[in-house]
């Protein structure tokens, strides 16, 4: 439930958008826009190198709605990681490759001067201290 509401509360072009939410008494059912390019991991195993210019493109559409919602939502990710950008289809392998930010499960709200009690995130990509 605490992804949906980051997800209908939310609109910015990194996001995915959400357009319906629905429930019946054993399912919920989200209608979302279509990102049918795959998640980053799978990019950049196919690219196998990407030049300087593509990857300051990819990490600006990264940062752009972290911070959004640091600033204007007081909310944090907790799980960036490359499964979670998911591309837009690319027209050739030559064009930009569009991100959006995605899998808002760890999402929460702070409150200022708040501090983060629990450590989560997927185990994989957390520091071995954290573990």
């Amino acid at each position: 439930m605490n992804e949906l509401k980051v997800l209908e509360e939310t609109n910015h072009p990194n996001i995915p958008r959400v357009f319906e939410l629905f429930e019946d008494h054993r399912n919920y059912y989200i209608i979302t826009e279509l990102i049918s390019g795959g998640n980053m991991l799978e990019k950049m195993i196919d690219i196998a190198v990407i030049t300087e210019s593509k990857a300051v493109h990819v990490v600006k559409q990264v940062l752009l709605p972290v911070n959004y919602m640091h600033t204007n939502r007081q909310m944090t990710h907790r799980d960036i990681k490359l499964e979670n950008l998911l591309c837009m289809p690319q027209k050739d392998k030559n064009s930009p490759l569009n991100v959006k930010l995605t899998d808002f499960g760890f999402a929460c709200y702070l409150k200022a001067g708040e501090e983060l009690k629990l450590p989560l995130g997927s185990p994989l990509y957390m520091a071995p201290e954290i573990i």
